[in-house]
């Protein structure tokens, strides 16, 4: 699961998930992401640069109720050239 506000920066990020033999990613914003995993299996969740704090810390504490082992990845935004 891609967590991003922005959709065409979590639809690149799937893609490179994808390429790497990764099967049935799904993006999503901070509010929708229950609603796109659905009775789907959450096997890590990829969290945006352009998320708030709130945001991550309600996300970190959600994914960690519905399962403490899940890893988060947190995607930080390139600075300089």
């Amino acid at each position: 699961m891609v967590i991003n506000r922005a959709g065409t920066a979590a639809d690149n990020l799937k893609e490179l998930i994808e390429f790497m033999d990764a099967h049935d990613v799904r993006t999503a914003t901070p509010a929708k992401w229950r609603q796109q995993v659905g009775d789907g299996r959450l096997e890590a969740v990829f969290i945006g640069p352009d998320l708030s704090d709130k945001d991550i810390r309600n996300l970190v504490d959600d994914v960690g109720r519905l399962d403490p082992n899940i890893p988060i990845v947190m995607i930080s935004e390139e600075s300089g050239t």
